[in-house]
């Protein structure tokens, strides 16, 4: 055992890439800042008096810098700031995410814009860092698939390291984001969650990326050239192979969500207290990291529409499972609503968990180079647009069922009309043809490489050119001096 260990750390080491690290901080302060969503929750339930209708859609306009992601990918692709293509980037959104959560601390509470508008600012600080070491994370993917004979390894390890990290840091914040509620102020919590993107800037001082010459931004280099990097983006998108697989991913995403009327079927149906809410936020937490480790080591392997296929139908009958708890079946089963609580919170986050992997996986193998950032946040915004339509979607159904803090007769209705959506893509997943996608990928990086080297003859030339003319225009200053 010690001996299979061994070699697991051994191989581990050897295949070690720096990277790692400030795509492990990236992801971990991204999680870790969820100590505020309880927060946040009680200060727009209790402080403004919003309804679970009203919460939901209002979260969701503050969540919309997650729906632009491209653009975010394509400025760090193609922009270097201070002469550095992601460092620079990770610094400045740092700060202004940090700066987010104090102005929160101290101006939030005073009316529901000034809250809204802060949160806007927090979200869309933490989503352009949080493109960054996605972007960080498909340039060592890519790496490792040039070193490796099997990408899916590759992809499903890295993937697994950032939205593992992330959960641990979810994780660790769920652990004391319910039990900091009985001790501290909501604002003094938002300070506290200052903390964190402050430690990510100073640790990003050490990351060591190699510097842009600004010498070298030649408009002839792909990377440099912000329209080139449209075209090569559009270009590959067109194929069907591509956007056939992303709208499925939309839809799928698109499922209207129950988890604002849920907060407050908790709170003042069940009366959970802000304790056993962290404690539930810690269960989502470990069954994510579990749902990680669980596709990492045994299902990473499976194809795409083999683990796709049935991790949905699991999880739709757990979904539908809450109906048991919301018409209190299982009170008059004699099954505790804590106890009844965290055991379908285990199963539904797992298996939700196991069900989207798979899709992060498959849209860190899609993305082609030069336009990794770009691609990747394409994708994770289709996912991030999906689930915000979803809220929204959630809104809706709330309002036209007639479903609010004084009335959750409903309910199961709500949640039964809610689940049928999360099966509906199901019989179009035949569009993603793993196979085809890879060899699109490949062929479009060949095609690049030889750009490239094209434009690397051109940026030499001109390189050169300059250095002749600073020379002759040396040599005549010195003549006439």
């Amino acid at each position: 055992m010690f001996d299979k260990l061994f070699r697991q750390f051994a191989q581990f080491y050897e295949s070690f890439n720096p990277s790692y690290f400030i795509i492990a901080v990236v992801a971990f302060s991204q999680g870790v800042q969820h100590l505020a969503d309880l927060s946040i929750n009680y200060m727009l339930k209790d402080d403004f008096g919003l309804s679970p209708a009203m919460m939901g859609l209002y979260l969701s306009y503050t969540t919309t810098p997650w729906i632009v992601k491209p653009f975010w990918g394509l400025i760090t692709d193609s922009k270097p700031l201070f002469g550095y293509r992601r460092k620079s980037y990770i610094i400045l959104f740092g700060i202004f995410d940090a700066l987010g959560w104090i102005a929160l601390s101290k101006y939030g509470t005073d009316s529901l814009y000034s809250a809204l508008l802060l949160l806007f600012l927090i979200q869309l600080s933490t989503c352009f860092v949080n493109v960054v070491g996605e972007a960080i994370l498909v340039e060592v993917a890519a790496q490792a698939s040039r070193q490796q004979t099997n990408f899916q390894h590759g992809a499903s390890k890295n993937v697994s390291i950032f939205f593992g990290v992330r959960a641990f840091g979810t994780l660790i914040s769920a652990f004391f984001s319910g039990a900091l509620l009985h001790y501290f102020t909501k604002q003094e919590i938002f300070m506290m969650t200052a903390a964190f993107p402050s430690l990510l800037v100073l640790v990003s001082f050490f990351y060591v990326e190699e510097k842009v010459d600004p010498r070298a931004l030649d408009q002839n280099d792909r990377r440099n050239n912000t329209m080139q990097c449209i075209k090569d983006f559009w270009t590959f998108f067109q194929n069907p192979l591509i956007y056939k697989p992303v709208a499925l991913i939309f839809c799928f995403m698109m499922a209207p969500s129950s988890s604002t009327i849920m907060f407050f079927f908790y709170t003042q149906v069940l009366g959970f207290e802000p304790s056993f809410l962290g404690q539930l936020k810690f269960v989502y937490a470990l069954s994510t990291i579990l749902g990680v480790l669980l596709y990492n080591n045994y299902l990473k392997d499976v194809p795409f529409k083999k683990i796709f296929i049935t991790t949905t139908i699991l999880y739709y009958f757990c979904y539908q499972s809450m109906i048991i708890l919301v018409t209190r079946k299982n009170v008059e089963w004699g099954i505790n609503d804590k106890f009844f609580c965290l055991g379908d919170s285990v199963m539904l986050q797992l298996v939700g968990e196991l069900n989207l992997m798979p899709i992060l996986v498959l849209a860190c193998r899609m993305c082609p180079k030069n336009i990794e950032a770009t691609m990747y946040a394409m994708l994770m915004s289709t996912i991030n647009f999906g689930s915000t339509l979803g809220s929204q979607w959630g809104a809706l159904f709330l309002i036209m069922l007639g479903v609010n803090q004084n009335d959750y007769s409903k309910l199961w209705l709500f949640i039964i009309l809610t689940g049928v959506f999360i099966l509906m893509p199901l019989p179009w997943v035949g569009v993603v043809q793993e196979d085809k996608i890879l060899k699109s990928r490949d062929q479009q990086l060949e095609e690049t490489k030889q750009k490239d080297c094209e434009s690397d003859t051109v940026s030499t030339s001109n390189l050169r050119q300059e250095d002749d003319q600073q020379q002759l225009l040396s040599e005549n200053e010195q003549q006439k001096s």
